[in-house]
């Protein structure tokens, strides 16, 4: 199974990791609509991490999870908790540092908010791809086109409440559910930049949920989980 690095005295440590990789996964505090939890991707965060436990338990020490990361975009709306990008990427690069007698450390986050942090902290990370596309053409660093099919659901729309509903459909209310912003981002980056989300959406949902399902929503994890495993294995090798 998995070492919990707090479980470990420091001869443990020094034992365990010349073998292992750190991952210490980033959750969030943001609001996501009217319908879905203000934790949904710390839930989405734990849930891939651990799927990658399972199959690659006897490589990985787990960190405490950092629960508060980049959020300044829905900073409007309440029940939003924030750092701010620069300070992410500080505290991501004096965590690294404080672990530099062995530099294997991936940091997981279902968060796309994060993406800026994660290339200044020049870490590895594993961040979901779609996220990861939309995140640089949101900044002007790609194309629209180069999103290809991508369709808008970014924020709390059908995609993550999918999700939700195969991991904690307790938490989801559908009946308050509604639709966002549905544009491509790379049209209104100059908004999101001064005004966030709820400059382009007053809901605070880019997308729509209408469709949502637990089994699109298992699909999806698997998908995310299987990608996660492959930059693991990147790293580890």
């Amino acid at each position: 199974m998995a070492i919990m690095l707090g479980d470990l005295t420091r001869l443990d440590f020094e034992t365990s990791i010349r073998d292992r990789i750190l991952v210490i996964p980033i959750g969030s505090i943001e609001q996501h609509g009217p319908h879905l939890p203000i934790g949904t991707d710390a839930f989405i965060t734990s849930a891939l991490v651990d799927e990658l436990i399972r199959h690659r338990d006897d490589k990985i020490i787990l960190s405490p999870p950092i629960p508060i990361s980049a959020s300044d975009e829905h900073g409007s709306f309440q029940g939003t908790l924030s750092m701010g990008t620069s300070l992410l990427s500080a505290m991501l690069k004096a965590i690294t540092n404080s672990h530099h007698h062995h530099s294997r450390v991936l940091f997981v986050s279902a968060h796309g908010g994060n993406l800026s942090a994660f290339l200044e902290a020049s870490q590895p990370f594993w961040i979901p791809r779609t996220h990861v596309l939309i995140e640089a053409a949101a900044n002007w660093e790609l194309p629209a086109d180069a999103l290809g099919l991508w369709q808008p659901d970014v924020h709390a729309g059908r995609t993550e409440t999918s999700v939700m509903l195969a991991l904690r459909p307790d938490l989801v209310h559908l009946e308050q559910a509604s639709s966002g912003y549905l544009g491509p981002l790379s049209q209104v980056g100059n908004i999101l930049a001064s005004s966030g989300i709820q400059g382009i959406s007053a809901t605070g949902v880019l997308g729509d949920p209408a469709g949502a399902n637990r089994e699109e929503g298992l699909a999806i994890l698997a998908a995310l989980a299987a990608d996660l495993i492959r930059t693991f294995d990147q790293v580890s090798s």
